[in-house]
């Protein structure tokens, strides 16, 4: 189907601008999926100017073999975070399905194919997510590129091929939690765990039911995504996991992000001052271990 049809997925993806370096390969990724629904990528622009990265994409009519640009939408964010950045997305979106994907992700050919397989009422899905260490290198090298660069850079990530250091992917605590409690190595103390912004698809109803992201996180980096989780849960909502739909973070460092995550921690503990909310520092911060953080919710010590 030609995604000039009625979109079935609307992808928001928002962008401060910053880093324009890395949204130019993620939308890269995004204008070659493979055997999709028809869908829309909506870029919110949280910053002053478009970036050219964005100014320069294809339009919808651009076509490569089986590949078939969507449309995109650019619309201006409200300046107050990502929590009301996302929002600003959903609202001139048009589609059913919403998928959310952070600015610097790489994802592969069949990453709309997979979240549109598994979509199901009453459940929210998250890809697997993956840090690349070495992604400064990666970043460099495609700045001299084009498009065909980035997705060609995106095929051999993860699969051994090249320069063994340069291809190997991480999973964090976050996702190494996730994924223990979906197969059931650890248990499901926090099912909401897997509500995570930079791979995220749910339903427009399920998301307008609850409100949509927070916006009273701010400025502030980190919790909006999980604290959006913990209220679909309470709504009714349940866990899928897509390992299909692969997500790779083009890793970077953050000189503030642990005094920023820790503030956001506390907002979201007052909001929720529940065992699994509360201990989520033993998770989320620089040295977190998800059987530390599940035996710290149990009432147990970590052995």
């Amino acid at each position: 189907m030609s995604s000039a049809s009625h979109p079935v997925i609307s992808v928001v993806v928002p962008t401060g601008g910053g880093r324009p370096e890395r949204l130019r390969p993620t939308l890269a990724c995004l204008a070659a999926q493979r055997d999709a629904p028809p869908h829309e990528v909506v870029v919110v622009v949280d910053t002053d100017e478009v970036p050219a990265e964005v100014a320069a994409a294809p339009g919808p009519a651009a076509r490569d073999g089986a590949r078939c640009s969507p449309p995109l939408v650019v619309a201006r964010g409200p300046r107050r975070g990502r929590a009301a950045a996302r929002n600003a997305g959903v609202a001139v979106s048009s589609a059913p399905r919403l998928v959310f994907v952070d600015d610097d992700v790489l994802v592969g050919e069949g990453f709309l194919a997979a979240h549109h397989r598994a979509s199901v009422p009453g459940w929210f899905c998250h890809g697997r997510m993956r840090e690349l260490p070495t992604a400064a290198a990666l970043v460099a090298e495609l700045a001299e590129g084009d498009a065909a660069d980035a997705r060609d850079a995106r095929r051999t990530l993860g699969t051994g091929s090249g320069k063994a250091p340069r291809h190997r992917l991480v999973a964090n605590a976050l996702e190494r939690a996730v994924e223990g409690m979906d197969t059931g190595t650890v248990p499901d103390v926090a099912p909401w765990l897997a509500c995570v912004g930079a791979n995220l698809a749910v339903d427009r109803d399920a998301l307008e039911s609850v409100g949509g992201f927070d916006e009273s996180f701010g400025m502030t980096w980190g919790c909006e995504d999980l604290e959006l989780g913990r209220r679909l849960h309470e709504h009714g909502l349940r866990r899928r996991l897509v390992p299909d739909a692969l997500g790779v973070h083009l890793s970077h460092s953050r000189p503030d992000r642990w005094e920023q995550h820790a503030l956001n921690l506390e907002r979201f503990a007052a909001l929720y001052p529940e065992p699994a909310v509360v201990r989520l520092a033993e998770l989320l911060a620089a040295d977190g271990d998800p059987r530390r953080y599940v035996d710290s919710v149990s009432g147990r010590e970590a052995s």
